[in-house]
């Protein structure tokens, strides 16, 4: 006699061994991948034990898809040879689901150092560039072996083990022995699922009980975190009347009064406080570079000890540099966004470049209108549907993809970062007017190819302890790092050396950190409020026109336009949600931070900092010491106003900006 039932037998036994993979999973991540100790501290082992909960729940669900083979009475699989055959594929089909997901999980956070969410939907609309860059960045031959593997041990266990279950002889019972097991079993799958003994079941948030990213990366499961990142709610747009009630804190924030009668009411035109261009001289070039994930804690001059980037150490020596400028979210594809519109893409899934409704925005570059407009790119412009924006909001402009250049795509992304350089530094010195080039590079990404340029570039090495002490994940996205610096250099001597330097303002700026690793260089409070990828470098270099300074005014990408139409003496129409860093100078205005997995907005000027939850709600403000540690305080802040103006205006801008094309 069996003391349960042999379906009951079956779903526990199947339930206990998927709960047991993905706990193998669990650890692998906890020893691999995560940058967490693999020590018994509290706070670890309450994360683990949160990701233990959500995996034993999935392990159910899985467990209880299989109740269709097992339900009716007399043609079941309990009865019947063939049904347990088909059951048994069935089964495959789940373990390959569970295998696959938790291949992409780590995929993923190699990639982003995050664990995979809903918006990873947004890499299928561009599969090819996707699955070329995953052939070239991963071990896809090795990986598909050890899932054949994994999976055929799993298919054999469930076969040999899992299925005799179901040929027992059956036991008769008593009708209320039959009521005894319905409660009981019902209640223990019931608190499965629930998660934990309480009417509030386990939910996302108990993943992020202490505020660290990679804390709560460990508790997280990613079939419960898809779930619940596609659930989301926030809205996707904000009208006039979302606005009233914070457009005084705007007007403090961008220094106008509104609302204006503009196409949109936070329009304004800006007259230049500081412009370093006279109305007199002849009119200077523009060269606008976007260097790919080079964050703060990847530069010397932040305080990274490995020396990774001598050429920008020294460009900076010799700039304005804007040490405490960040993007507002990590995306390539919102950081192109936001650098041509001025607003941050606080879109809740995909990126706004992928919305063909808002693709045709209004944009400050227009204002330049003495300028020929070239943006060059060493890939394809089709990524994330960026060329739709770059066509559509930059009037006049030609766009240069991989397709044009006589260099050899050497990746995914095209053509080498030195080939870019050379090839569109030949481009620009045939222009008859003064010119504006966007120069957008690449080689610093997954990959990481080193191209072979014979540019006399050398890779070296470092010990992983020196490495993941200054921000770095591998010894490959160090030189990486090294490989773009390197050609920096190279693009100056270039640009020297056919005359396009001294009548030139260059302006670099990167479009996330590449990694969210802790370091000591930085201050403490990007780590406590989760925006460690955040912060980049600002850097505007013209000897003979701009004065070297470190310039620590607080501010963001969507500040770019308006800064670099300061520097010129014409008044502008300023349609974005950004200000000129040298009319914010001395002012204590906050930069502004959206972190997308959480929808949670953060607005820091150095002495407050503040983030709301735009699902939960929940506010948390604090003041920051003079060594970059915040300390939560019980009283909101000026900057949870700032955190939700920002916020609203983003999603109002993001479709009140958008004209409908011509």
């Amino acid at each position: 006699m069996t003391l349960l039932p042999r379906r009951v037998q079956y779903l526990l036994v199947l339930t206990l061994a998927l709960w047991a993979l993905q706990g193998v999973f669990r650890v692998l991540f906890w020893g691999l991948l995560s940058e967490l100790p693999i020590a018994a501290e509290g706070y670890l082992l309450k994360a683990f034990w949160v990701g233990l909960r959500f995996d034993l729940r999935v392990a159910l669900l899985a467990a209880l898809a299989t109740l269709p083979w097992l339900l009716l009475p007399r043609f079941s699989a309990v009865n019947y040879a063939l049904l347990r055959r088909l059951l048994g594929y069935w089964f495959g089909i789940i373990l390959l689901v569970i295998l696959m997901m938790y291949v992409f999980d780590a995929g993923h956070y190699l990639y982003l150092s995050k664990r995979i969410d809903a918006s990873v939907t947004r890499f299928s609309s561009d599969i090819g560039i996707s699955s070329a860059m995953v052939w070239q960045s991963y071990p896809v031959i090795q990986i598909s072996l050890a899932i054949v593997a994994t999976w055929s041990l799993g298919y054999w266990a469930h076969k040999r083990f899992a299925l005799p279950l179901l040929t027992q002889e059956k036991t008769r019972r008593r009708w209320y022995s039959n009521c005894v097991h319905i409660v009981v079993i019902g209640a223990l799958f019931l608190l499965i699922l629930l998660g934990r003994w309480s009417l509030v079941p386990l939910r996302w948030n108990h993943a992020f009980f202490n505020g660290d990213a990679q804390v709560a990366a460990l508790g997280l499961n990613p079939f419960v975190w898809v779930y619940y990142t596609a659930s989301f709610t926030t809205a996707t747009s904000a009208t006039e009347q979302d606005l009233q009630p914070h457009l005084q804190t705007l007007s403090h924030l961008l220094g106008a009064e509104f609302p204006s009668d503009g196409a949109a009411i936070l329009d304004r035109w800006e007259t230049p406080s500081a412009p370093v261009v006279s109305a007199q001289q002849s009119t200077p070039n523009l060269v606008i570079v976007f260097m790919e994930s080079l964050g703060a804690s990847h530069i010397g001059a932040y305080g990274n000890k490995l020396n990774p980037t001598p050429n920008i150490d020294a460009l900076i020596s010799q700039s304005r540099w804007y040490p405490h400028f960040n993007v507002p979210a990590r995306s390539t594809a919102k950081s192109v966004f936001t650098s041509i519109t001025g607003i941050p893409d606080v879109s809740a899934i995909k990126t706004a470049t992928r919305n063909p409704f808002i693709t045709h925005q209004r944009s400050v570059i227009n204002s330049f209108v003495a300028h020929e407009k070239h943006y060059m790119l060493g890939g394809s412009a089709g990524w994330a549907n960026m060329s739709a924006l770059i066509h559509n909001s930059i009037q006049g402009v030609t766009l240069y993809e991989e397709k044009y250049w006589s260099s050899p795509i050497i990746d995914v992304w095209g053509i080498s970062d030195h080939s870019l350089f050379s090839e569109a530094s030949d481009v620009l010195s045939q222009a008859q007017t003064p010119f504006l080039g966007y120069i957008q590079t690449a080689a610093n990404h997954s990959p990481h190819t080193i191209a072979d340029d014979k540019t006399g570039f050398v890779e070296q090495q470092q010990s992983p302890k020196d490495l993941k002490d200054n921000g770095f994940i591998s010894v490959k996205q160090y030189n990486a790092v090294r490989l773009l610096d390197h050609n920096i250099g190279k693009m100056f001597e270039n640009f020297k050396r056919k005359g396009l330097y001294d009548n030139t303002i260059f302006v670099l700026f990167s479009d996330h950190q590449a990694s969210s690793a802790k370091v000591d260089f930085l201050p403490e409070y990007i780590f406590q409020f989760g925006i460690a990828e955040l912060p980049v470098p600002l850097i505007i270099h013209a000897p003979s026109m701009v004065t070297p300074e470190v310039d620590n005014t607080f501010g963001g990408l969507p500040d770019l336009l308006p800064t670099i139409a300061g520097l010129f003496p014409k008044p502008y129409l300023n349609t974005t949600l950004g200000r000129d860093l040298a009319w914010a100078k001395g002012k204590d205005l906050p930069g502004y931070g959206f972190v997308q997995d959480s929808r949670t907005s953060v607005a820091v000027n150095g002495k407050e900092i503040a983030s709301v939850n735009h699902i939960t709600g929940k506010v948390v403000s604090a003041d920051i010491d003079e060594k970059g540690v915040a300390h939560i305080s019980p009283t909101p802040n000026a900057m949870v106003d700032a955190a939700n103006a920002y916020y609203l205006a983003a999603q109002y801008l993001l479709k009140a900006n958008a004209v409908k094309p011509k």
